[in-house]
C-alpha cells in the first residue's frame, strides 16, 4: 500500500502539519514560518530536489517566513488596541434614555440608531428622554452619565 511512497515528502508535510496545529495552539506567528518552510520543501522534494537542496529551501522559506512575522509583529504593535469594537465604540457618545435608568436596575438608551440596555454610572435615576453620555460598557450595557449639556 505504501509503495512508491517518498518518506521524505511524508516527513516534510508531517513537519508542516505538526507546526501547523501548534500555532493554532499558541498564536502568535511562532511556528508558520516553519510549517511554511516544511511544506516548500515538501514541494522542492516532489519536484526531484535532494536532501542538501532541500534543506536549504526549508531554510531560506523559514527564514523569510520569519521576517516576514517580525516586521508583521512589529507593525501590529505599533496600532493600538481595537478597544473601539462592538459596544465599545460608544464610549463617549451621547444617547436619549428611551426607558428610564432607575438606580440599580436596568433601563434603555438609544445611542445612534440603536437601542441599548443602560446602567447608571452613579446609581442615580436618569429619567426617558433625557440625555446621557455613555461613560463604559458592562458586559451588554452601556454605563451612562447624564448629559451636561
Amino acid at each position: 500500500m505504501l509503495e512508491g511512497i517518498d518518506w521524505a515528502i511524508l516527513l516534510w508535510l508531517l513537519g508542516g502539519a505538526v507546526s501547523g496545529i501548534a500555532e493554532l495552539l499558541t498564536g502568535g506567528l511562532v511556528f508558520v514560518p516553519f510549517a511554511v518552510g516544511a511544506f516548500a520543501a515538501a514541494g522542492a522534494v516532489a519536484l526531484g530536489a535532494g536532501w542538501p537542496l532541500t534543506t536549504a529551501v526549508f531554510a531560506v522559506v523559514s527564514g523569510a517566513t520569519l521576517a516576514w512575522a517580525v516586521q508583521y509583529g512589529r507593525k501590529m504593535r505599533s496600532v493600538p488596541p481595537a478597544t473601539r469594537e462592538g459596544a465599545h465604540r460608544y464610549v463617549d457618545a451621547e444617547g436619549v434614555v428611551t426607558r428610564a435608568v432607575a438606580g440599580r436596575n436596568a433601563g434603555q438608551v438609544r445611542v445612534g440608531a440603536e437601542l441599548w440596555r443602560a446602567l447608571s454610572a452613579t446609581g442615580a435615576t436618569i429619567a426617558e428622554g433625557e440625555s446621557v453620555r455613555v461613560v463604559a460598557v458592562r458586559g451588554n450595557a452601556l454605563v451612562v452619565v447624564p448629559d451636561s449639556h
